[in-house]
């Protein structure tokens, strides 16, 4: 009968150590997860800023077509 229980109980801290590898293993996981998406809103955030510096780039380079244009159409007209 001791056999039995001592059996049983080995089995079960088998299984525990299973179970809390198991969970060491998710744990990890998660981690890298967790820094690969910190490393993504960062990226995301520097792209943002290349956008903001591009959108403003090519507004001022559009206001100095717009600007040499009326020039070139003053020219035509004198």
């Amino acid at each position: 009968m001791y056999a039995i229980k001592e059996t049983k109980l080995t089995d079960l801290e088998k299984l525990e150590d299973k179970f809390d590898d198991i969970i060491q293993d998710l744990s990890e996981k998660i981690d890298d997860l967790e820094y690969d998406i910190d490393n993504a809103r960062s990226d995301i955030g520097d792209l943002n800023s290349e956008v903001r510096c591009s959108l403003a780039k090519i507004e001022e380079l559009e206001n100095k077509v717009d600007e040499l244009e009326s020039q070139l159409d003053n020219l035509e007209e004198a």
